[in-house]
């Protein structure tokens, strides 16, 4: 049943893709039907495939729903093979309209309409010094220095419920390990790729979707391992082996699939964030573990405040992904919002999955699932804003924040449905403790 419904609704959306890109047969604005202007003045492209049937016969007409928030300036024709055009608008205040444009062939007195596109989504969201997202990341910083000793104290005590033979054990069976990173730096982009395509996203999303599907395990992995009863260890080991392997795995994938998505140009990997990232998670783990060896009756008292820190952690950060989030979320349409539900749902169906076949105990599939769906998509969000123009970076970075609150949320509502469960069980067995035996 499960395999007819996902075959079903991937032939729904290969026809959705089909059918768009017979209806831009002509006109195509770089494979999109929204578009996300953050200056004052903005350009758009128009490519056209139609041959002119006399020399500078066609022309573009452009009606604008709404006057007062857009207008334009003028259209420009480019000749060579194909006929292109360059609209030339102006934005004067925030908000959403829609734009038609039509591309009519003049022969002699009488004028042939060739194709035209309705209904083209225009989202106004214009950057100043005091936008949502800067005045955003500012609170969030504040926010951050406030609860970063708390965070500390929190992988410290993750370092006290480390195992030292788990890791010994892992480290001759690494399978778990190799599992995790093939389904996160080899499955997860390809099939980020094979989505974006059949939703027929433009270039920019569809490259910022892929990157956040090649992005290491983020250090929420661990955290929800614990609260899920997963293997905290091995959870811990592989976030800070994924985390090394996205030096090399980051720009690999990078390169291939900017290639495959017709993008050039240098992509910077922020070196220095990943390593930090490692050693953020490395040294107060480290602290941790030797507190255990040496001072048992601390680790001992590290070890009860893990879970009520985790959960006040888990919630802040859930809070900052959306607070951050709100100016991409205004450019977020319908297929986005499924391909970002879609990325963290596969990570987690493919790792266990992966795991259950190669007959490993449950916790540990547990944990192989959690470090495949839960992602560090911030690195994307780094990687994007170094390599990419302003007006570029502002639609790729849409899927990194997409991914990150819809993991957050898919996470939130496994662990509540997991909880439930286990307190019905616990009800259940209870009451048959309490029937009399006859």
């Amino acid at each position: 049943m499960a395999g007819k419904l996902f075959t079903a609704l991937l032939l729904f959306f290969v026809s959705l893709g089909e059918g768009r890109k017979s209806f831009l047969r002509v006109l195509n604005i770089e494979k999109t039907e929204i578009l996300f202007f953050t200056k004052t003045e903005e350009s758009v492209i128009v490519r056209s495939t139609y041959k002119d049937k006399q020399p500078n016969s066609s022309y573009l007409s452009v009606q604008l729903d709404d006057l007062n928030m857009l207008q334009v300036v003028n259209v420009t024709k480019t000749l060579s093979d194909d006929t292109n055009f360059t609209i030339n608008l102006v934005t004067d205040e925030d908000g959403e309209t829609n734009l038609t444009i039509q591309l009519w062939d003049s022969e002699g007195r009488q004028e042939r309409l060739i194709e035209e596109i309705k209904n083209i989504k225009v989202k106004v969201l214009k950057q100043r010094k005091d936008n949502l997202f800067q005045a955003s990341m500012h609170i969030n910083r504040n926010i951050l220095m406030l609860i970063l000793p708390v965070v500390l104290l929190n992988k410290c005590a993750f370092g006290c419920k480390i195992e030292l033979q788990v890791f010994q054990t892992v480290l001759k069976r690494p399978l778990p390990v190799i599992l995790g990173a093939v389904t996160q730096f080899l499955l997860m982009p390809f099939f980020g790729f094979l989505l974006t395509q059949i939703l027929a996203l433009p270039e920019a999303q569809a490259f910022g979707f892929v990157l956040t599907c090649t992005c290491p395990g983020g250090g929420g992995g661990y955290l929800f391992a614990l609260l899920l009863e997963g293997d905290i260890t091995l959870a811990i080991l592989m976030t800070c082996t994924s985390t090394l392997l996205a030096l090399i795995m980051m720009p690999t994938n990078s390169y291939i699939y900017s290639r495959m998505l017709g993008l050039s140009g240098i992509y910077y990997i922020p070196v220095f964030k990943i390593m930090s990232t490692l050693l953020f998670i490395l040294f107060p783990i480290s602290i941790g573990i030797v507190i255990k060896r040496r001072i048992p009756e601390k680790a001992i008292f590290l070890e009860r405040i893990i879970r009520p820190l985790s959960f006040i952690l888990m919630s802040v950060g859930i809070y900052l992904t959306f607070r951050m989030g709100l100016m991409f979320v205004k450019t977020v349409n319908l297929e986005m919002l499924l391909l970002g539900a879609l990325v963290p749902a596969l990570g987690l169906l493919f790792g266990y999955s992966f795991a259950k076949m190669s007959m490993l105990p449950l916790p540990v599939c547990k944990t192989v699932a959690i470090e495949s769906g839960v992602l560090n998509s911030f690195l994307a969000f780094a990687i994007i804003q170094l390599s990419f123009s302003q007006s570029k970076a502002a639609l790729a970075s849409v899927a990194p924040f997409t991914v990150a609150m819809c993991s957050g949320c898919e996470m939130l509502l496994i662990l509540l449905v997991y909880k439930a469960k286990k307190k019905c069980i616990f009800i259940i067995e209870d009451k048959r403790k309490k029937i009399p035996l006859v």
